[in-house]
């Protein structure tokens, strides 16, 4: 336990379960609507933010599924199930097609296979003014009973530590609560918020369809561009190779000796957000090669290469609840230059920040039996 977690279970600690947000709420003015969630982080005469005077929740006291109704439950099956398990499709379909299909039937799935990956994406405007708030994205809060949960005051911290980079793995097959992150940290806390996914997604047929929610592809650059125009970005920061550390017994996150996070957040004066995400290993099980090929191969192309199944055993994702706990912001001073030491203190910072988030909220969240664990 760090000095830093000894400090947070004295602090009282609050949970909003963004799937029982009000939909008026998220069409209230951003001003107000912060407001209404910092006063309402501070009031015990209301139920939608809980608290505790002192200390963590209890022990699986954050694990009553949403209410959620048959129709919403199916559409979040259906529209999921195109997104996720489209792609297989797509790529069974192109390969047989290439295989024996005529010249004509090759040159037609291309040119489908070229508008599915290029064809216009609704702006980040029209997602915040209309998706973000949409009744399908309270669908899926629904779905996974999504919550936010952080002590003290973490939730005025954010507001004044902007802009930042949140870093909330694992990754697991499908990173579902840093998706629903995009809309809720918008809608909810009110801040300027975008999503962060590997470039390959913006272009994959129907899983780019996720990147609805205001995004740009992670990248060194574009991460310094949004933060330089006032947003905050959110990553997965082990990336393809957590997908790979996905078991059972234990939540493992590839980021031991991942430092270009560190390093990015020196040179560019950027604050950093340490944040977990609970459940995102539970909504799918995978398969790769004890070898280790799918996995070298998968990080040289840049894109995920495993065999995964969820609800009914198809590409479903399981309906289990998801929650993203956060911290208190790291700040950065800005080195242009930044020596391996000072890159080494910060990446400690930023994994004693997400085993902090993660030890002081698994007990409550129903994972007290679960070790993290850095690869």
């Amino acid at each position: 336990m760090t000095d830093e977690k000894k400090k947070h279970n004295g602090r009282p600690h609050r949970c909003i379960d963004v799937w029982a947000v009000p939909p008026h709420l998220f069409k209230i003015e951003k001003e107000e609507r912060i407001k209404i969630i910092e006063s309402m982080a501070l009031s015990k005469e209301q139920t939608l933010v809980k608290h505790t005077e002192e200390g963590p929740f209890e022990p699986n006291s954050l694990t009553t599924p949403a209410h959620i109704s048959f129709v919403e439950e199916a559409v979040v099956v259906v529209s999921l199930g195109i997104m996720i398990g489209g792609p297989l499709a797509w790529i069974a379909s192109m390969i047989t097609i290439l295989c024996v299909g005529t010249w004509t039937q090759c040159a037609v799935a291309v040119l489908i296979s070229a508008i599915l990956a290029y064809h216009p994406m609704p702006s980040v405007e029209y997602s915040r003014e209309h998706i973000i708030s949409s009744w399908w994205t309270r669908c899926i809060y629904k779905y996974f009973s999504y919550r936010f949960v952080w002590s003290g005051d973490s939730h005025i911290k954010i507001h004044e530590a902007v802009p930042w980079i949140g870093a909330g793995p694992p990754h697991g097959v499908m990173p579902f609560a840093n998706v629903l992150s995009i809309p809720g940290i918008n809608a909810v806390p009110g801040i300027d918020f975008l999503g962060a996914p590997a470039s390959v997604v913006m272009n994959t047929p129907f899983l780019r369809y996720l990147t609805i929610y205001p995004s740009v592809p992670v990248g060194g650059a574009s991460l310094q561009k949004a933060t330089e125009a006032g947003h905050c970005v959110g990553i997965v920061p082990d990336g393809i190779a957590g997908i790979f550390r996905q078991n059972e017994h234990k939540e493992v996150v590839a980021l031991k000796h991942r430092k270009g996070l560190a390093r990015h957040a020196l040179r560019t004066g950027t604050n950093i957000l340490p944040a977990y995400s609970f459940g995102n290993t539970s909504c799918f099980s995978a398969w790769w090669d004890p070898s280790g090929y799918m996995e070298k191969i998968s990080r040289k192309a840049q894109a995920s290469i495993f065999v995964y199944w969820g609800r009914f055993g198809l590409p479903i994702p399981r309906r289990c609840q998801i929650t993203m706990v956060y911290g208190d912001p790291i700040y950065v001073d800005k080195v242009a230059e930044p020596a391996q030491k000072q890159i080494d203190e910060l990446h400690e910072k930023i994994l004693n920040g997400i085993r902090d988030c993660f030890e002081e909220h698994k007990a409550s969240l129903g994972w007290g039996d679960k070790e993290l664990e850095f690869d």
